[in-house]
């Protein structure tokens, strides 16, 4: 009933109507698995990792598009010479090289047909020659769809290489009563100290339009702190591609907050379809000794989710701060991202066999030697 076709680069450019008409009848995370963000992360880091596309659409049988598998190749040769050949999703490159995170990976299915559509997957890639597809900072329910159809199809092992943590706010119910559930400490981080921070030293906040000036201000917070830039060349040409490119259904809320004329906080959100993604955040460290300016900025953006009715999740994503993992003090939902390998080479699944055998000093020398 399905039919599986391998979409060219030149299409993969002009699907944006497509994809997003799919998005909209899907499941799928309405920013990561945007056209937006996987045709940006391409036209940056495609071409300067040596990837080969293997963008697969499903049609029915009456030639409705029901479901996409943004796929590419990567090819590598172990010291011996034997090559290997990974599958991975587009957004993340798992041992290839920095680029920025793409987290909820997943397929983009209809809603209708996504167990058909994975097993039609599964089939057309029981034809293709590769070794091992990566899922990094997946969905658990895609981690498990995957296997199911792949396991179906095909011998394969799976092995869970890391997971992560994050937290995402439920901003359905009341700010109020979200206030009230915070710890004492963080609460006067969060709401207590406006009162200072828009009294004696004068802040307020703005929304900021000047993306170009926004993301050097960003790099120039980060620099100070951690002592090197948010994002390099590539990631800053990556994000002025994604900005230029949202659509009607996605829109940047970069805002800043100022103490007098200076900017001393930046906040780079995206809203899209009923979420809020924190993407990154800048401050001046010492500004204050009894205001966090990050956490600060943080609570103007979360209350302003939780007044807005169409919104109800603001999302703080993967990943820790400079000294704790600062997230969960939010009150949030704990998001876990699986990276999966799903393995089909004999000589891996020995490989991989063969570890649990050997004393750690040896483990680190097969995982060298065949990139695992």
């Amino acid at each position: 009933m399905l039919t599986v076709r391998a979409l060219s680069e030149p299409q993969l450019f002009g699907f944006e109507k497509n994809w997003a008409e799919l998005l909209s009848r899907s499941d799928a995370d309405p920013l990561f698995m945007s056209w937006p963000w996987l045709v940006s992360w391409w036209e940056v880091w495609g071409n300067k990792l040596n990837l080969q596309l293997l963008l697969l659409a499903v049609y029915d049988r009456d030639d409705q598009l029901v479901a996409l598998a943004p796929l590419y190749v990567s090819r590598y040769r172990t010291p011996i010479g034997w090559n290997l050949k990974r599958l991975h999703v587009i957004g993340n490159a798992w041992k290839l090289g920095p680029t920025v995170r793409t987290e909820y990976v997943s397929c983009i299915c209809d809603r209708q047909y996504k167990e058909q559509a994975l097993e039609a997957l599964s089939f057309y890639l029981k034809g293709e020659a590769w070794d091992e597809l990566i899922l990094a900072d997946a969905t658990e329910s895609e981690v498990v769809g995957w296997g199911q159809a792949l396991e179906h199809q095909m011998s394969v092992t799976c092995h869970v290489r890391s997971e992560v943590e994050g937290i995402a706010i439920d901003t359905a119910g009341s700010y109020d009563e979200w206030l009230a559930s915070l710890g004492k400490n963080t609460r006067l981080k969060v709401y207590n100290r406006r009162s200072l921070f828009e009294g004696a030293l004068g802040g307020h906040r703005l929304a900021w339009s000047d993306h170009e000036n926004f993301l050097e201000i960003l790099n120039d917070f980060h620099v100070t702190r951690w002592g090197k830039p948010c994002f390099d060349a590539d990631a800053v040409r990556f994000h002025r591609l994604l900005l230029a490119r949202l659509g009607d259904t996605q829109k940047a809320q970069l805002s800043v907050l100022k103490a007098g004329e200076n900017v001393v906080s930046v906040l780079y959100d995206i809203h899209a379809r009923n979420r809020i993604y924190n993407l990154q955040a800048g401050f001046r460290e010492q500004f204050h000794p009894k205001i966090s300016l990050g956490t600060l900025h943080l609570g103007y953006s979360i209350e302003d989710a939780f007044r807005n009715v169409e919104i109800d999740s603001y999302d703080l994503l993967a990943g820790s701060g400079k000294n704790t993992f600062y997230k969960s003090r939010f009150k949030g939902q704990t998001v876990r991202f699986p990276t999966v390998e799903y393995v089909r080479s004999p000589v891996l699944k020995a490989a991989y066999g063969a570890r649990g055998y050997l004393p750690q000093s040896l483990v680190s020398s097969v995982n060298r030697f065949f990139r695992l």
